[in-house]
């Protein structure tokens, strides 16, 4: 495992991983200015507030406070929904990112037959969707563990790194494989395969790693899947029939 955490940050200075960095940055960060821009024109537009009983320079005072308010909103939501367009474009070129890691590592592999653009699209809004909810679901666990911060974080790396293990393997694996071999591998790995994901959510909650948590997940889970398919099975414990 420590291996294949090595290799994926190793191939960071690969100019087909830069490429991707920079283009995902490049249309979320476009995205954001747009997002920006229409959240200040709905500050501009805000109607006035008036209470009577407060008089003309409450009022006003109530006013300046809410156009605060509101434009710092403004600036601040599309600032925490950077990550989350950033995530989601990132899972377009996923398929680069495992093409670009094979080509170093298993040439052997030859070309997948990889994973059609739509199928990474809606695979990057599902898995960010489910994130939300089952997060939302364990938010009071989360509350009350805040009085115990490590277990708070490790209760969080432990609950999306199983998310992230299913995400990405699957991700990797559909590549080469069917689903129902995708999933047997995983099932019969899922140690191995959730440790990974563990790593892939920690990097995520690390400022500035979290950006490059998409492709380094996508890199480690390449080498994970690929140990694993290369591995012998697993022998039958079961009894021979007398």
């Amino acid at each position: 495992m420590f291996d294949a955490v090595a290799k994926s940050f190793a191939q960071l200075g690969d100019p087909k991983l830069r490429w991707v960095i920079l283009k995902s940055l490049g249309i979320a960060l476009l995205l954001y200015v747009v997002l920006w821009i229409g959240a200040w024109f709905l500050v501009a537009a805000t109607p006035s507030v008036e209470i009577a009983w407060l008089g003309q320079t409450l009022n006003r005072w109530l006013n300046g406070l809410l156009r605060f308010l509101a434009g710092l909103a403004a600036f601040a939501l599309p600032l925490f929904l950077f990550q989350a367009f950033f995530g989601i474009i990132v899972s377009l070129f996923l398929e680069e990112v495992a093409d670009a890691v094979e080509e170093r590592h298993y040439p052997h592999l030859g070309k997948a037959r990889g994973v059609p653009i739509w199928v990474g699209l809606w695979s990057g809004v599902k898995f960010l969707l489910l994130l939300i909810a089952i997060n939302l679901v364990l938010l009071p666990i989360y509350i009350v563990l805040l009085f115990f911060p490590i277990l708070s974080v490790a209760a969080f790396c432990v609950v999306n790194g199983y998310l992230c293990s299913v995400e990405y393997f699957e991700l990797v694996g559909l590549r080469r494989q069917t689903m129902v071999e995708v999933t047997s591998l995983r099932r019969a790995h899922r140690g191995q395969v959730w440790l990974a994901g563990i790593l892939i959510a920690a990097a995520g909650i690390v400022p500035f790693l979290n950006l490059l948590a998409p492709i380094l997940g996508t890199a480690l889970m390449v080498h994970v899947r690929q140990t694993l398919a290369a591995a012998p099975p697993a022998p039958n414990w079961v009894m021979p029939a007398r």
